[in-house]
């Protein structure tokens, strides 16, 4: 019997749908599928291009029975579900998602999964290795598609997992339409709303308040920077569990009135047309969204080295990289670029045209053709 164009989408929330992957519904929309997910809803519950959304407990770690309650639900939504494709993202519901699909998938389901960044990678922690890599290359084997949005994780999963198919896509996908350069906003009056005096030097770190993210690395360096840029103001955008340790961090650092907390935003473009510097300290990424929308928008980088980074910047090129911990690197890359305009301005410029390969338009392009390997859509069903 042949299945329904009905695809399901497993993901940790509402919100990483909302966030990553409007533009993929779309795509997948225009080529007549049904498009079901399972989530746990942490925001409105209301995604685009989803026509039935479940909401089930995928919690943040491995030690709550709740998990168990997920596995069970999910099994019975996959099994009841006749899906053609079932597309998973990250870890947790990857795993749940592989295991409970493994009847479906011999009944001729399809189950891919992408990879956003494997949480072992080249200077992981030992105990990243022994637990996650050992995971996923047994479950690989559950896997018909393995989507990579990096160059070492492509490697890694090519050369050692067990998946029928491994692939590279330049990023999940920076959407234009949502971060182009807009040369008409008023940089002074959005100083202004944010108390910032008119002679700011903005650094800007777009990023929740997680371990993985590490503002403490940024605020224990911002001490011996401030002395040699006075007008220095430091811009966190995000929330998270960490958010109070690091406002209480910043106040024992009698730095209260330098850095500012501004909480999730949205006007994200607006903050980059203010800034001097787009930092990141993060400890790994998958890619690097928040540096790829300061490129678009002309603003340099700095950031740790990191496999995700690696793609986006190459270090004394288009922007710098520090080693991981290194406050002395990092100092002295904010302090050359204050210093040198000039060269502030060429890593822009570089950025915002090596930027062009991460674009939206190129990573539906690829995902369109790693779909069409696994579903029966034709090129006459090309979206318009």
């Amino acid at each position: 019997m042949e299945k329904p164009k009905r695809i399901l989408i497993v993901a940790t929330s509402d919100i990483h749908l909302q966030v990553f992957h409007l533009p993929y519904f779309a795509m997948l929309k225009a080529m007549g599928y049904e498009l079901h997910a399972a989530v746990e809803v942490r925001g409105n519950g209301q995604v685009e291009g989803i026509d039935q959304l479940f909401n089930l407990p995928f919690k943040r770690t491995l030690f709550t029975t709740k998990l168990f309650t997920a596995y069970g639900k999910l099994k019975q939504i996959i099994d009841a579900g006749n899906y053609q494709l079932i597309h998973c993202h990250t870890p947790i519901p990857a795993a749940l998602t592989r295991l409970a699909a493994k009847k479906a998938r011999k009944l001729g389901t399809k189950v891919m999964y992408t990879a956003h960044g494997f949480h072992f990678y080249k200077g992981a922690p030992f105990g990243y290795w022994a637990t996650y890599y050992p995971a996923e290359r047994y479950l690989s084997r559950f896997t018909d598609a393995i989507v990579t949005i990096n160059k070492e994780d492509f490697d890694i999963a090519s050369g050692k997992f067990k998946a029928g198919q491994t692939f590279y896509i330049p990023g999940i996908g920076v959407d234009t339409k949502r971060f182009n350069v807009d040369n008409t906003i008023d940089k002074q009056k959005i100083k202004a709303q944010l108390g910032l005096p008119s002679d700011s030097f903005v650094l800007f770190y777009a990023a929740n308040f997680i371990y993985r993210k590490n503002h403490q690395f940024i605020i224990e360096s911002l001490s011996d920077i401030k002395r040699q840029i006075p007008n220095l103001k430091v811009l966190f955008a995000g929330s998270g569990v960490l958010l109070p340790a690091m406002q209480k961090l910043v106040a024992e650092l009698n730095l209260s009135d330098t850095v500012h907390f501004l909480g999730f935003r949205k006007d994200i473009n607006e903050l980059l047309s203010i800034t001097n510097i787009s930092i990141s300290a993060s400890r790994q990424e998958g890619l690097g969204l928040a540096l790829a929308e300061a490129m678009i928008n002309n603003v340099p980088v700095v950031a740790t080295v990191d496999r995700g980074h690696k793609e986006l910047i190459t270090s004394g090129v288009n922007g710098f990289l520090f080693a991981q911990g290194n406050q002395q690197e990092f100092k002295q890359s904010v302090l050359k670029l204050y210093h040198d305009p000039a060269l502030a301005k060429t890593f822009a410029n570089r950025s915002a045209e090596h930027i062009k390969k991460f674009f939206i338009e190129n990573s539906l392009a690829e995902m369109d053709k790693i779909y069409r390997k696994f579903l029966s859509v034709s090129k006459d069903d090309q979206p318009n």
